[in-house]
């Protein structure tokens, strides 16, 4: 009988850093390449197709994934491992396909927002948390006042959950800083 897979998440606001931590928890593995599987969502256009990166420029090759496909069709007798970014944007009916990889054995690794613009639970990540074996709360610092970063603030007037960008529209916001506005 095969052992269990491990999920660990890393979770927090933009720029706490958590595209970074996912580069470089693949990078310590020290498997060939047809031995795991990174995948981003298609919604995220940010680094191009076929490509995650991180604000500072890190960047690994992955597949682009739609709603419509399955996860499981990635997976071979090789796989060891499943990298996940911006796992926020996935589906919630992956949560089935994601449990029955941890039953091959095959280890999971995502990164994402916990928390939208508004402050609430965020997609997927919440039930990826309460689920996962590690979990890892990564922060940014506070754009007005230096203290440690735990939300997103959106800092254009646009009410739409998802708007894809960077610094130009978000920010990192202590949660005294984030409640004053």
């Amino acid at each position: 009988m095969s052992n269990k897979g491990k999920l660990r998440i890393y979770y927090g606001c933009m720029f706490s850093g958590k595209t970074s931590a996912l580069i470089q928890y693949i990078s310590e593995q020290n498997l060939k390449s047809n031995e795991f599987i990174v995948l981003k969502p298609s919604v995220d256009v940010r680094a191009g197709k076929a490509v995650i990166a991180t604000h500072d420029g890190k960047t690994h090759d992955c597949i682009v994934f739609e709603n419509e496909m399955e996860i499981l069709e990635f997976i071979t007798p090789f796989t060891k491992l499943v990298a996940i970014d911006e796992a926020q944007f996935f589906n919630k009916v992956i949560l089935s396909d994601l449990k029955r990889i941890l039953g091959k054995g095959i280890d999971i690794v995502a990164s994402g927002l916990d928390k939208d613009y508004l402050g609430r639970p965020f997609g997927l990540i919440p039930a990826l948390i309460e689920f996962a074996d590690e979990k890892i709360q990564l922060k940014a610092s506070c754009t007005n006042c230096g203290e440690q970063a735990e939300y997103t603030y959106r800092k254009v007037d646009n009410k739409v959950l998802v708007l894809i960008g960077h610094s130009e529209h978000y920010e990192p916001r202590c949660a005294k800083c984030f409640s004053e506005n």
